[in-house]
């Protein structure tokens, strides 16, 4: 039986077709197809029918998947019923972030300048007290090369008279022991001075400041051997009043003061330091000493003899032993104060 498809199909076809149409669907090829306008009529109805009706169909169709694939609402309210609360709390806590968010952009207008204002302010006063903390100490540091200079200059200053004192014919403990304290604050000013010539521009490598300063250490060096040998020396071969004779004398008390005195100037002798201008006090006092202990040595034996002349005659050689050795000194003292003023004329003023 051929449905309304089959037949509105053919219909329209063109009637050449409509026969060989006919003869692939199955039906005879003389079979006649009557096209009146009452015919196509009841055609087009069915066809309006046949499509309300697949329509409806369809509507069905979707409807029983609907309600196969979701549950009934009797299932939805108990669903709903037995659901949780808390099962909505993200939904309030997306809500919280937005109105979290929101306040920010609210404010967004007038945090980000403050932050950057904020920002740029505390820049400039790091940049600022950077560039002071900088500017101070290079102020502090100029003031200390300023007084630094001063102060060695002053102390420089002084030299001269540090050459007097050690170079006087009169030997002053007290005098000697401060010029000897002068001399090693000059030393250690001048020392701290040359350290900081290296961070000082342009006097890292000046050859002339160089050689000035060797100076002046080498005129300070001098003067303290010096004044070391001046100490030293001032306990060799000296008896004051024991040379004395009278009936009251002690001949056993005397030799061993004698031996004391000879062996203190020994040791005195062997710790002189050497000193240029002092090479032939150095060689006279070798021989001061030689000749003192053998003159020494025949006056006990005199004393014990009852010689007293040869006795007067040995203090009196002893005493022009002693007096040749302080003549040669005196001279090299003179020696060594010419030298040494010259050395210093030649020390300018620290830049």
């Amino acid at each position: 039986m051929m449905n309304i498809r089959d037949y509105i199909y053919i219909n329209k076809a063109k009637t050449s077709n409509k026969i060989r149409i006919l003869e692939i669907l199955g039906f005879e090829a003389n079979t006649f197809i009557s096209q009146t306008p009452e015919n196509i009529k009841n055609i087009n109805n069915e066809v309006a029918i046949d499509n309300e009706y697949e329509a409806v169909l369809g509507d069905k169709e979707n409807d029983y998947l609907v309600d196969t694939l979701s549950p009934t609402s009797y299932e939805k309210n108990n669903i709903m019923q037995n659901t949780s609360t808390e099962t909505f709390e993200p939904i309030k806590m997306t809500s919280k972030i937005k109105k979290i968010w929101t306040d920010i952009e609210r404010r967004r207008q007038w945090v980000v300048p403050t932050v950057l204002i904020a920002s740029t302010l505390i820049l400039i006063s790091s940049v600022t007290s950077i560039y002071i903390n900088n500017r101070n100490e290079s102020i502090e540091i100029d003031t200390l090369y300023v007084s630094l200079t001063l102060e060695s200059n002053n102390l420089i200053n002084e030299l001269p008279e540090i050459i007097n004192i050690s170079t006087d014919n009169f030997y002053s403990k007290y005098d000697v022991s401060n010029a000897s304290a002068n001399l090693l604050n000059i030393e250690s000013t001048l020392m701290e001075y040359e350290r900081n010539l290296n961070n000082r521009e342009g006097f890292s490598n000046d050859l002339e400041l160089s050689n000035n300063l060797s100076n002046i250490f080498t005129l300070i060096d001098n003067l303290d051997d010096l004044i070391a040998y001046r100490i030293l020396r001032s306990e060799i071969l000296i008896y004051n009043d024991l040379l004395l004779i009278n009936d009251d004398l002690d001949i056993d008390e005397l030799s061993n003061q004698l031996s004391e005195i000879s062996a203190k100037s020994k040791l005195n002798y062997e710790n002189l330091p050497l000193i240029e201008e002092f090479e032939n006090h150095y060689l006279l006092l070798e021989e001061t000493l030689s000749s003192a202990e053998d003159l020494q040595g025949r006056l006990i034996a005199a004393l014990r003899n009852n010689e007293i002349d040869l006795a007067n005659s040995l203090i009196l050689a002893i005493n022009m032993n002693k007096d040749i050795e302080t003549n040669n000194f005196d001279k090299s003292l003179m020696v060594f104060k010419d030298n040494k003023d010259s050395l210093y004329n030649n020390i300018y003023k620290l830049p």
